[in-house]
């Protein structure tokens, strides 16, 4: 069993150097970075109250209170929350530059008025942040984040959870600079964090436990986010029993990581989608574990058990819903399909339809899970790079339009282009990709039928440069 520990040593040292901004370290008046400042009493402060704003002040989603706010902060002569709440506005309404001008000006007056390590920088510096952030210009977001959380360390504390919510922010800004290394440090400092904070094994860190398992599947970092899985099963089980409802979300969670070794994220059809789009994996997945992983065999039967476990929970639990109990049947037959176990591929199926039926659904009910092919693995070649210049570049939407059939054991046949724009581009890369989608195959009286025919049109962004504009105009 794969264990996943986040070593304190190592995210102690982490915590201190990482995010101490320049322009709040050169400005100092302490002696120890690592400790509050010695001249002056501060107030812990998280903003205006009332402000409506985020957890712990930061600025986010919609604030029906601003206006009303903004007018009585401004009666009553605070200059500070007025400012406060006119950024909030502003950032509200996607007016960023003028939100930004708002929050640098309260900024100022904080520190005139109540000094550089007052809580309320933590509000107005996470506000530039957010300005910065709607404008773009990531870096200077990143940097005003991390003075947010450098003030609010010295606040509250090295590991208090207070500053989690500028951590999310700050992981969100390196993965749009596709800096995954510095984002999965912060997601991992932000679990540590939750752990000091709940413990180790106790239920209530199963949340934080989810998300960072998430990160790593987005990340590719499939065997961790295994370990991770493996634990919530264990806290599930030490606190709960081995045949609690709640132990099906981590097995459930354990088997797909099982599922996505062998088809990664990039191959995997959203299900809920007709037009097959497909699941963003997020970067490409670590060289040295990919490697690993290609040397590990995947030992299928685990994942088998998980999923077969949680299946069975829910099949016994008297309130788990029908179509929750048809739902996980139609789960693990396409597991059994998609690991060539088709003789339990097809009883499974037909003991989803046959609940649904005694449960006395509509036959339409059927027909939506088994009247149609259903992809559930629809491999996609990436889109064309953007160039690494962008002066005089366009950006267009192209597509390929391909019609094929979906045999009777769920494999693709007969692929056929009909038409691409712009020609030539993907079509060859989409033809050699497609040929290893994998399909629920429709059912005709409960039996396996082929399907002809079917459509599909994938859209794709590519670029060009003027010069390519006018003779692609010529030609025409």
């Amino acid at each position: 069993m794969i264990r996943h520990q986040i070593r304190p040593a190592l995210v102690l040292l982490l915590a201190q150097g990482m995010l101490v901004p320049a322009a709040l370290a050169e400005t100092s008046d302490a002696a120890d970075p690592s400790q509050p400042p010695a001249a002056g009493p501060y107030a812990p402060v998280a903003g205006p109250e009332g402000m409506g704003s985020g957890e712990h002040g930061e600025p986010e989603g919609p604030d029906r209170f601003a206006l009303e706010l903004f007018g009585d902060a401004r009666g009553s002569g605070n200059s500070i929350d007025a400012l406060f709440a006119l950024a909030r506005i502003k950032q509200e309404t996607g007016e960023y530059r003028e939100a930004l001008s708002a929050w640098e000006q309260a900024l100022d007056l904080v520190r005139e008025q109540h000094g550089r390590w007052d809580q309320r920088n933590v509000t107005a510096l996470a506000g530039i942040g957010a300005s910065y952030r709607g404008l773009d210009d990531y870096q200077e977001a990143l940097e005003h984040y991390g003075q947010a959380v450098y003030v609010n360390r010295m606040n509250q504390g090295l590991h208090d959870s207070s500053q989690l919510t500028y951590l999310d922010r700050i992981t969100e800004l390196h993965a749009l600079r596709s800096e995954w290394q510095e984002a999965t440090q912060l997601q991992e400092y932000s679990y540590y964090v939750r752990q000091r904070e709940l413990g180790e094994d106790a239920p209530e860190i199963l949340p934080a436990l989810y998300r960072m398992a998430e990160w790593y599947q987005r990340t590719g970092a499939i065997l961790s986010a295994r370990g991770l899985y493996e634990r919530a099963v264990e806290i599930v089980e030490k606190h709960y029993g081995n045949d609690d409802i709640r132990l099906v979300e981590p097995l459930q969670r354990l088997a797909k990581t099982y599922r996505m070794e062998r088809y990664p994220p990039a191959a995997a059809a959203r299900r809920e989608e007709p037009s097959f789009r497909i699941t963003s994996g997020g970067p490409p997945p670590d060289r040295d574990l990919h490697m690993q992983q290609r040397h590990t065999l995947n030992p299928y039967g685990v994942g088998e058990r998980a999923l077969v476990r949680s299946v069975r929970l829910q099949l016994d639990h008297p309130d788990i819903e029908t179509d929750e109990q048809v739902e996980a049947l139609v789960e693990l037959g396409d597991w059994y399909l998609l690991f060539d176990k088709w003789n339990q591929a097809m009883a499974t199926y037909g003991q989803a339809r046959e609940l649904l039926r005694r449960s006395g659904a509509p036959e339409e009910q059927v027909e939506a899970l088994f009247g149609a092919p259903t992809a559930l693995v629809f491999p996609i070649p990436p889109a064309p790079n953007p160039p690494p210049w962008t002066e005089g570049i366009r950006t267009h939407e192209g597509f390929v339009d391909m019609v094929y059939d979906v045999t009777d054991r769920g494999r693709l046949r007969n692929l056929d282009i009909t038409d691409a724009e712009p020609e030539g581009l993907l079509d060859f890369r989409l033809r050699r990709s497609v040929r290893a989608a994998r399909f629920r195959p429709r059912f005709v009286d409960d039996q396996p039928a082929a399907t002809e025919g079917m459509q599909y049109r994938h859209r794709f962004v590519y670029y060009t440069e003027p010069r390519q504009e006018t003779a692609r105009s010529d030609d025409h």
